[in-house]
């Protein structure tokens, strides 16, 4: 049963244990890259030797990680404390084995299509306004600024996540609501901050449940209360149980990214993460990227000390990037417990931050430089560009090749190690291959660490403290 080994109790533990005592931690170590579905991983620059590396895929392999991966690719049950599967992949996948799930999604997919293209021959619609929060948010949000080049309508979007009234009023003061197409976004249809953002919209709207029931789109696994809110049935699009927010970008949670960049750029964008799926799916250790980085995660986590990670995006429309993967890795494996319920006596996930690459040279990347702090860093440049102003593009390059030559040197000459993941553009493709691959590498990462990476507890044990703390605020007198 997958998360039975703890992490500290495989073989390779005190010898990947040593192996940290008596590293010379010198930048570079050892040459290692490969690309996979567009997307050049450069991870020569790490405190890594062949002795270690032999250590980690042998690591991987006492954790099971690729049968964890595989079992999750064929829809078994990996989501063990829910008892569900994690069906995240089958959204890119077309053939997927499975007839019933199958079938669903293209139906569910169609019908995204059906709408886009109602509404963008709908006139009177200029404005789109996408309410959800977390996984419901993050990922539309930040591939749509992403892909802004690709934008097919001139729809205006908006989204509202924050409970802060602030959110909504400004947006409410930017749009005419006759105009505006509203997608209520909430997996279990309960989430506060979105009912209670969709209740005063409701309100905006003057109760009016005409313009309820013409103008509002629900995305949700809870059809029943969609329906009890006024939305009419063709107006519904389901999520699926198995989908977990932070891995639900490719499902109905990217009806607004489909309006924006049209469906054919959508397929592309499902088709770069079906292309890393099977890229991430060889077992040869040196050849799956996402199994490298995991790996690597792990040692830097757990034999070296590191407790965060930084992102460096080369790119100011990828700056979306890092709240996405903030979500995506340390929901995933913010974790204390196996999947068996034992206590862990290691580290899991890093603290994830970041910046834009070339601003952030001018702030903190002075310490990533010169501090006393270990910081394993990811760079993730767009080689070229659509957008080019006198060789702008070129410059911005030079820079960040500037900037990682100049992290070999850093911290007394050490060096701080990091991944280059670089790309031809950014384009529906690549960016899908992007997030996929990031999807992998933390799915392998948890199971390196024996945690569960598709459940939330503690965001679930928040909502429950909440209906009190409402109640308790009700009896004060401000």
């Amino acid at each position: 049963m997958f998360g039975t080994n703890l992490l500290s109790k495989t073989p390779q533990w005190p010898l990947l244990k040593k192996e940290a005592k008596v590293l010379k931690p010198i930048l570079p170590m050892h040459p290692l890259q490969l690309e996979v579905a567009g997307i050049h991983c450069e991870l020569s620059h790490n405190y890594i030797n062949n002795n270690i590396l032999t250590l980690l895929a042998q690591l991987c392999q006492t954790q099971e990680v690729m049968q964890f991966f595989q079992a999750m690719r064929l829809g078994e049950i990996v989501n063990l404390s829910e008892n569900r599967p994690a069906l995240h992949t089958a959204l890119r996948d077309p053939n997927y084995k499975e007839d019933s799930v199958r079938q669903a999604v293209a139906a569910n997919l169609f019908k995204m299509q059906n709408l886009t293209e109602g509404i963008h021959q709908n006139k009177m619609i200029r404005h789109i306004v996408h309410i959800g929060i977390g996984g419901s948010d993050h990922g539309p949000k930040f591939i749509m600024k992403a892909l802004a080049a690709y934008q097919v309508s001139d729809l205006s979007f908006h989204f509202i996540a924050n409970i802060d009234p602030t959110e909504l009023q400004n947006t409410l003061k930017k749009i005419e609501v006759r105009n505006t197409l509203f997608i209520v976004s909430s997996k279990s249809f309960s989430t506060d901050e979105t009912l209670t953002n969709f209740t005063n919209l409701c309100l905006a709207m003057g109760g009016d449940k005409n313009l309820i029931e013409s103008q509002c789109i629900a995305i949700t696994a809870n059809k029943e209360k969609a329906l009890t809110h006024g939305f009419k049935e063709e107006n519904i699009l389901l999520l699926p149980e198995s989908i977990g927010g932070r891995f639900s970008i490719w499902s109905a949670i990217g009806f607004s990214l489909m309006l924006a960049i049209g469906a054919k750029h959508f397929q592309a964008f499902l088709a770069g993460a079906k292309a890393m799926d099977e890229g991430c799916s060889t077992e040869n250790f040196l050849d799956n990227p996402a199994l490298l980085l995991a790996a690597m995660d792990c040692w830097y986590t757990n034999f070296l000390e590191a407790s965060s990670r930084a992102i460096l995006v080369y790119s100011s429309p990828l700056n979306g990037l890092i709240d996405y993967l903030q979500q995506l890795i340390m929901e995933s494996n913010g974790k204390s417990q196996s999947m068996q319920g034992k206590a862990l006596d290691y580290q899991t996930s890093p603290i994830i931050w970041g910046g834009v690459g070339s601003n952030s040279q001018h702030t903190f990347q002075q310490l990533l430089m010169q501090g006393t702090r270990l910081n394993p860093i990811d760079i993730i440049l767009p080689r070229n560009s659509d957008v080019d102003i006198a060789g702008q593009q070129g410059k911005l390059v030079a820079h960040c090749l500037a900037q990682a030559e100049a992290l070999i040197l850093a911290r007394n000459r050490q060096g701080q190690p990091y991944h280059l993941l670089s790309f031809e553009k950014i384009s529906p493709h690549s960016m899908g291959a992007l997030l996929a691959l990031y999807e992998h590498r933390t799915v392998m990462s948890a199971a390196l660490w024996a945690i569960n990476p598709f459940d939330q507890f503690g965001v679930q044990l928040g909502k429950n403290i909440l209906a009190e703390m409402q109640r308790d605020l009700r009896k004060t007198v401000f």
